[in-house]
C-alpha cells in the first residue's frame, strides 16, 4: 500500500514537471528560433562583410596600382571611373551591412536580456517548486502520521464499542436483577402490610379488652364509691345541712373528651413527658427521634426535633429548669439535648 502511494505522488510530480516544461517552453520556442536565426544572419553578414572587406582591399590595391600607372596614359581614365563607382557601391553596401549588423547586435542584446529575465523567472519558479516539493513532503509525512492516528482511533473505537456492548449486557443483567429485587421488595412490603394489619387487629383486640377491664374496674369502683357514700350518709345524722360547704362533693377524675390529637412520630410513641412549665411536651418514638410540642393554646405546634439516637427512644425527662432534656434509647445509651438550640450535649 505504501509503495503504491509513493509511486502515485512521484508520478504526479513527474506529470506536473512535464506539464510545466510543455507549457513554459511554448512561450520561448519562437524567441529561441528568432535568436538562432539572428545568430545565423549575423554569421552570414559577418562572412559577407569579410568578403566585402577583402574585395574592397583588393580593389583599393588595384586602384592604387592603377593610380600609379595613370601617368602612362589617359586610356585608363574610363577604367578608374568604373572602379571608383564600384568602390562607392561596395562602400555603401558595407555601410548597410554594418547598420544591419548593428541592428542585429542590438536585437541580440535585447534577446539576451529577455533570456536573463526569463532565467530569473525560471529560477524563481524552481525555488517555488522546491518549496512546494518540501511542503508536499511534509504533507505526505503528515498524512502518513494522520493515517496512523486514524488507525489507532479506529482500534480505540472498536475497543470502546466492545466495552459499550459489555456495559449494555451488564446493564441488562442489572435491570433484570433490579426487577427481581423490586418484586421481592413488593412482596416484602405486602407481607409487612399484612403483618401491620394483623398487628393493628391484635392491638385493637387488646384495646377492646383493656377497655372492657377498665369499664369493669370503673363499675366496681363506682359501686364501691356509691356504697361508701351510702355509709357516709348514714353517719351524717348529726350534721347540719345549713352550710353547703360542709357537704363533701365527689367528682370523677377520668377525662371525658379528647382535647388535642396529633401524629407525633412516624412509628410507635414510646415515651411522653410534660415540661416544667406545663406548655411543652416531649415525645420519644420508634423513629429514633425526640419531638418537642407546644400545646399551650389548645392546639399542637412543633417546637423542634432532637436527633442523634441510634435506636428507638424509650424514655424522656426534663431537668428542673426545663432547659435540658434526657432521652434513653434501645442502643444502651442516654443522651442530653439543649431545649433552646436543639443541640446534642
Amino acid at each position: 500500500m505504501a509503495v503504491s502511494e509513493n509511486n502515485s505522488w512521484r508520478d504526479d510530480i513527474f506529470r506536473q514537471l512535464r506539464h510545466r516544461n510543455r507549457t513554459q517552453t511554448e512561450f520561448f520556442q519562437d524567441l529561441v528560433a528568432c535568436h538562432n536565426k539572428l545568430f545565423d544572419n549575423a554569421d552570414a553578414l559577418r562572412s559577407e562583410n569579410l568578403q566585402l572587406s577583402l574585395q574592397n582591399e583588393r580593389l583599393r590595391l588595384e586602384s592604387v596600382s592603377l593610380a600609379n600607372t595613370s601617368a602612362a596614359g589617359n586610356t585608363t581614365t574610363s577604367i578608374d571611373s568604373r572602379l571608383n563607382e564600384r568602390i562607392q557601391h561596395l562602400e555603401q553596401k558595407l555601410l548597410a551591412q554594418q547598420e544591419e549588423l548593428t541592428e542585429l547586435h542590438r536585437r541580440k542584446g535585447e534577446n539576451a536580456q529577455q533570456i536573463i529575465d526569463l532565467n530569473v523567472k525560471l529560477q524563481e519558479k524552481e525555488k517555488l517548486l522546491a518549496s512546494k516539493e518540501v511542503g508536499l513532503a511534509d504533507s505526505t509525512a503528515t498524512i502518513t502520521s494522520l493515517r496512523a492516528e486514524i488507525r489507532m482511533y479506529e482500534n480505540s473505537i472498536k475497543e470502546l464499542e466492545n466495552l459499550n456492548q459489555t456495559i449494555r449486557d451488564e446493564h441488562q443483567a442489572l435491570q433484570l436483577a433490579f426487577a427481581s429485587l423490586e418484586d421481592k421488595l413488593r412482596k416484602a412490603q405486602e407481607e409487612n402490610r399484612q403483618l401491620l394489619e394483623r398487628l393493628i387487629h391484635y392491638k385493637t383486640k387488646d384495646a377492646e379488652k383493656m377497655n372492657e377491664e377498665n369499664d369493669n374496674f370503673l363499675k366496681k369502683k363506682h359501686a364501691k364509691v356509691q356504697k361508701e357514700l351510702e355509709e357516709a350518709c348514714k353517719d351524717m345524722k348529726g350534721i347540719a345541712m345549713d352550710d353547703p360547704s360542709d357537704v363533701p362533693i365527689f367528682q370523677s377524675a377520668l377525662p371525658k373528651q379528647v382535647c388535642v390529637k396529633f401524629d407525633a412520630h412516624e412509628g410507635e410513641v414510646n415515651a411522653v413527658k410534660w415540661g416544667p412549665d406545663h406548655h411543652i411536651v416531649a415525645t420519644g418514638g420508634a423513629d429514633r427521634k425526640v419531638q418537642l410540642w407546644d400545646i399551650s393554646k389548645g392546639s399542637y405546634k412543633s417546637r423542634g426535633v432532637l436527633v442523634g439516637s441510634n435506636a428507638s427512644v424509650m424514655s424522656v425527662d426534663f431537668d428542673s429548669t426545663g432547659t435540658l432534656l434526657l432521652g434513653a434509647s434501645n442502643d444502651f445509651a442516654s443522651r442530653v439535648w439543649s431545649v433552646a438550640d436543639l443541640r446534642l450535649r
